[in-house]
Parts: C-alpha cells; sequence; structure tokens
C-alpha cells in the first residue's frame, strides 16, 4: 500500500472460486447475492516519534541513497490522516464464497534490507514462500503464531514453510539489521482483506481492523 495516500480498504471474507475446499467450521457456498463494504482507516492525535533506526550495518546494500536512517514502518501515515498497511476483518462467519488472498501478500522478499511486502496475507495451512534478493546474511525469525528462525545467507533462494496456525506473527531480523520488521496475518476462511466485487456479510458479523503491531476495534466501523 502507498505510505502516502489513504488507504482505501474493501473488506474481504469469502473470496473466490466456490470449488476450493472449506476449512475447520468455515462452509464454502454460492453466493449471488453478495454485498460490499468500503472505508477507510484513519488516525486521529498526534503520531508518535521515534520510528527511525540508524542503518549501521552493511550501508552499501542497505541504503544505497545515503539516507543514513530506516523508518520501522509500525505506522504509516498519509498527509490526509489514512492509515496504510491496515487489515480490515469480519468475525462470525460461517458460510460464503472460498477465500482468494491477493498473491503479493503471500510471499516474502528481502530487498535492501527490507522485508517485502511489509504485511503479509496467508491462508491458514498455506505456504509462504520467502526468498532474500540481498547479498548479506539475513533471517526471518518469527514468533507468534508461527516460530520459525530460517538464515539467508544466499540471494534467491527459496525457502517455504506452511503456515498451519491462526492468528498475527511477528517478523525480524536477528542478522544485525534491527530495522527490519513485518507482520502477516495466518487467516481461516473468515478474515483477511482484499478488494472484492461482493462478499457475503451475515446480519451479525462485526467489523475490526489490525493495525500492525497492534489489535484492537475500529470505532469508526460498525457493528451490521
Amino acid at each position: 500500500m502507498s505510505q502516502t495516500t489513504c488507504v482505501t480498504l474493501a473488506i474481504l471474507l469469502i473470496a473466490a472460486a466456490s470449488k476450493a475446499p472449506a476449512q475447520s467450521g468455515y462452509t464454502v457456498i454460492p453466493v449471488t447475492n453478495g454485498g460490499t463494504i468500503t472505508g477507510t482507516v484513519k488516525w486521529s492525535g498526534p503520531e508518535p516519534r521515534g520510528l527511525d533506526v540508524p542503518v549501521n550495518k552493511d550501508p552499501e546494500i542497505c541504503d544505497p541513497e545515503s539516507r543514513k536512517e530506516k523508518n520501522l514502518e509500525r505506522l504509516v501515515v498519509g498527509p490526509d490522516g489514512g492509515v496504510a498497511n491496515t487489515i480490515v476483518y469480519l468475525k462470525n462467519i460461517s458460510r460464503g464464497k472460498a477465500m482468494n488472498l491477493p498473491a503479493p501478500r503471500r510471499s516474502l522478499d528481502q530487498k535492501h534490507c527490507r522485508y517485502e511486502p511489509h504485511v503479509l496475507l496467508v491462508p491458514q495451512t498455506a505456504e509462504l514462500a520467502m526468498k532474500s534478493s540481498d547479498a548479506v546474511l539475513h533471517t526471518v525469525h518469527m514468533d507468534g503464531a508461527a516460530s520459525f528462525n530460517l538464515p539467508f545467507p544466499f540471494p534467491d533462494r527459496v525457502i517455504t514453510r506452511n503456515m498451519n496456525t491462526p492468528g498475527l506473527v511477528n517478523l525480524r531480523c536477528n542478522g544485525g539489521h534491527v530495522w527490519m520488521n513485518a507482520e502477516m496475518m495466518v487467516v481461516t476462511t473468515t478474515a483477511g482483506l482484499r478488494k472484492a466485487e461482493e462478499e457475503l456479510l451475515p446480519p451479525n458479523a462485526v467489523g475490526r481492523h489490525v493495525q500492525p503491531g497492534r489489535e484492537g476495534g475500529h470505532k469508526g466501523f460498525p457493528r451490521l
């Protein structure tokens, strides 16, 4: 998502082919009259400072533009208050379309000592493909809903792991590039984010958002 533009969100949940297998606790059904909810998550109040970290290792690769610092990207607010890298999802969905999360959000690259993308969305039990484009040692250390510590000593070698537990996963590099961080949401069929043409929303669905690094309800997103 853009760091300078307001993030327009369409709520995922229940996306594409009806032939996809149902996941635990969720029934995939054809949907012909679904609806769509769109909105914008905005930041109110003063923005926190101190989110820049000095580049103190491998500057020729990590900092080719000689900016001397890297932003942690923990909070990216556009000029009109829109918050980037925000996941919006619905609770209490028991049936609907099968999931179809965006492919670019289901793989990870390490490029110029930055995790790309900063926020990942991976279906439960699905495979996450990871690689490094940098000719320096990186690691992908995960904690939360997944626990791995994977070294990437060589560029362009792909490592895969299955994400079997739903929930939030924190990613960081413990190879000395302390500013490298990302978040991954491992989602069941009832959670996630994507632009969609139509959705099936039950009357008891509840909207929530997860900002990377924190979780909680968003006052501007009402009960349906």
